[in-house]
């Protein structure tokens, strides 16, 4: 059963979005108003899902999504941030931050759902992944969400590890972008190409000098070298 932690300082907005959860199949819901107690009640709750409020009149929730994949107990904890900033450069801001979704206010219920569904679903291991693979001094699990390069522990957030990992199931083939975008994302409409992109140029940045592993490939998508 779904547990989804709700971080939003409005009473209609929570009542709304748990009337949206009782849509779906076996939701429960949490919820809390105050910035400042997020980060603690994600570690007691352990929530599957998170979805988070940017503008709170006691904090900025972009400050709350830093402390929660900055903390070991929620950094793989899938987020959807909920704001009324459309512009792409709040997406591309929210995406870099480790968000794995952005939904513009108001939305819709049937919308809200769908990418819910989506983010719990691609949660997991693509289709056909098994849940161990090794190539080129990398190695991941997705049974206990483990990384390693060269041995030493490798720290993703959600989105990032299911990239990398199908990637790596798949070491030595090019995969298409649309491939990716289809099995490791929940985005919609043009931001897909745009947050795959940022995807892996943070992994790139994390494999830091073995960020050639990871190979572009021109027309198509990328590849993982071993």
């Amino acid at each position: 059963m779904p547990r989804v932690l709700i971080i939003e300082d409005d009473p209609k907005i929570v009542e709304a979005i748990e009337k949206t959860l009782s849509m779906g199949s076996g939701y429960t819901s949490r919820s809390v108003s105050e910035p400042a107690k997020a980060l603690g009640e994600a570690i007691a709750s352990k929530p599957d899902l998170i979805l988070l409020d940017v503008r709170m009149p006691g904090g900025d929730g972009r400050v709350v999504l830093k402390a929660l994949k900055a903390n070991a107990a929620t950094s793989a904890i899938p987020v959807i941030m909920l704001t009324g900033m459309s512009s792409e450069g709040d997406k591309v801001l929210a995406l870099n931050l480790g968000a794995d979704d952005y939904v513009v206010k108001p939305f819709g219920a049937m919308e809200l759902l769908a990418r819910v569904q989506a983010v719990l679903r691609r949660a997991g291991p693509g289709p056909g992944a098994g849940r161990a693979a090794e190539a080129g001094g990398l190695s991941m699990d997705t049974e206990t969400r483990r990384a390693a390069l060269d041995g030493k522990p490798l720290k993703l957030q959600a989105r990032e590890f299911e990239v990398l990992f199908l990637l790596l199931s798949h070491a030595g083939k090019a995969l298409t972008r649309q491939f990716l975008i289809e099995n490791t994302s929940s985005y919609g409409g043009g931001a897909e190409t745009r947050s795959l992109d940022t995807h892996i140029k943070n992994l790139r940045k994390k494999l830091g000098k073995r960020a050639s592993l990871l190979q572009t490939v021109p027309k198509v998508g990328y590849r993982l070298a071993p």
